[in-house]
């Protein structure tokens, strides 16, 4: 298997895994945001690993996925996961919330569109 066709599989494999992590990721910034529940670390976690996933992808996949327009600044990207590592130091519900709204669901939205 040539490495277009694995990367082709991989951008394929994003857009129904981009749907679920929108909305992780939309109910966890809802609940640091007030309506903390018992699972929201686990779900937070979750949230964080699935970003991660979709960031491995980018990464590996950033030609195809910038082919036709640029959808992922790589540079902004980085800022944001150092935004993020700066805000869970702090602890801050509201703040992480806040960075996951800004920062990485606009970049999993357009992690989808790039799917399509």
């Amino acid at each position: 298997m040539a490495l277009l066709d694995l990367q082709n599989e991989a951008v394929k494999q994003l857009s129904s895994y981009s749907d679920n992590l929108i909305t992780a990721t939309e109910t966890v910034i809802k609940e640091l945001r007030g309506s903390r529940k018992e699972d929201t670390d686990e779900l937070f976690g979750l949230v964080i690993q699935g970003i991660n996933w979709e960031i491995e992808i980018f990464n590996n996949c950033e030609d195809l996925i910038n082919k036709k327009e640029k959808l992922i600044d790589k540079s902004k990207m980085a800022q944001a996961v150092t935004r993020l590592g700066k805000v869970l130091q702090e602890k801050d519900d509201i703040k992480i919330a806040a960075c996951l709204e800004v920062d990485f669901l606009p970049f999993v939205r357009n992690m989808k569109k790039a799917a399509e």
